[in-house]
C-alpha cells in the first residue's frame, strides 16, 4: 500500500512538472537517476510511475534513448488532460460541448426510435425536476436533473459503446453542468431545448430528435460564449 502511494506521488510530481513547463511535451525527461532525485523517490518507484504514465499515453519510453513526454493529443487519461491543460474554464466547457455533440446527437436519434414508455416517463420526470429546480434557483438539483435527462438517452440508446465512451467524462461533465446551471438564463434556455428533445422522443421521430439535440448543443455553445466569464 505504501509503495502504491509513493507511485501516485511520483506520478503527480511528473504531471505537475509537465503542467508548469518543466517537462514540456515533446521533450525528454531527465535521466532516471536525476529524475528519481528530483522526485525524492527510489528508482524502482520512479519506474513504476513511468510505466503508469506510459500506459496512459503520457510518456513514451524509447529503448536506449530515454523517456519523452507525448503531445497531449496522444494522452488517453482524461483526468491527466484536465489536470495539465491550459486555458480557461470557459474553454473547457466549449470543448466538452463539442465532444458531447459528436456522441449525443446520434444517440438522441437512435434513442427516439427505441424509447419505451418507461424511458419517456423518466425523461418527463427529469424535465419536470429541471423546471422545479429552476423556479427555486436550486443549482444542484437543476444540474442533477439535467445530467439524468441526458443519462437516460445515452444509456437507453441501444448502443453500449456510447455509454462507455461518455463514462470517463462523467466528472468533468458534472463540473461543467454545475457552472452552466448556475446561470438562470442558461437554465431557462436548456429547459426549452430539453422540451423539444422530449417532444421528438414522444413522437419516436429520430430525425427530429437529432435536430433537437443539435439545436441544444448549439444553444449551449452560444450561451456559454455569452454568459461564462473568460479567465481561469
Amino acid at each position: 500500500m505504501t509503495r502504491n502511494t509513493r507511485v501516485d506521488d511520483v506520478t503527480s510530481y511528473i504531471l505537475d512538472a509537465i503542467a508548469d513547463g518543466r517537462f514540456p511535451p515533446g521533450e525528454q525527461l531527465p535521466g532516471e537517476e536525476k529524475l528519481a532525485e528530483l522526485a525524492d523517490a527510489s528508482r524502482l518507484t520512479l519506474r513504476e510511475a513511468v510505466k503508469t504514465l506510459a500506459a496512459q499515453g503520457i510518456l513514451r519510453p524509447l529503448q536506449g534513448r530515454g523517456t519523452f513526454v507525448n503531445p497531449i493529443e496522444r494522452w488517453i487519461s482524461l483526468e491527466a488532460i484536465m489536470r495539465v491543460r491550459r486555458g480557461s474554464a470557459k474553454d473547457a466547457i466549449l470543448q466538452l460541448v463539442e465532444v458531447r455533440g459528436f456522441l449525443e446527437i446520434g444517440a438522441a436519434e437512435r434513442f427516439a426510435r427505441v424509447a419505451t414508455d418507461a424511458d419517456i416517463e423518466a425523461l418527463t420526470e427529469h424535465l419536470d425536476k429541471m423546471r422545479t429546480a429552476h423556479a427555486a434557483g436550486d443549482v444542484t438539483a437543476a444540474m442533477e436533473a439535467d445530467l439524468a435527462f441526458h443519462g437516460v438517452i445515452i444509456e437507453s440508446s441501444g448502443n453500449p459503446f456510447i455509454a462507455a465512451a461518455m463514462a470517463p467524462l462523467a466528472k468533468v461533465l458534472a463540473d461543467a453542468r454545475r457552472a452552466t446551471s448556475a446561470i438562470p438564463q442558461m437554465r431557462a434556455n436548456a429547459i426549452d431545448e430539453h422540451a423539444k428533445i422530449l417532444d421528438a422522443v414522444i413522437a419516436h421521430d429520430g430525425a427530429a430528435a437529432r435536430t433537437a439535440m443539435r439545436s441544444h448543443m448549439r444553444q449551449t455553445r452560444r450561451d456559454s460564449e455569452a454568459y461564462i466569464p473568460d479567465g481561469d
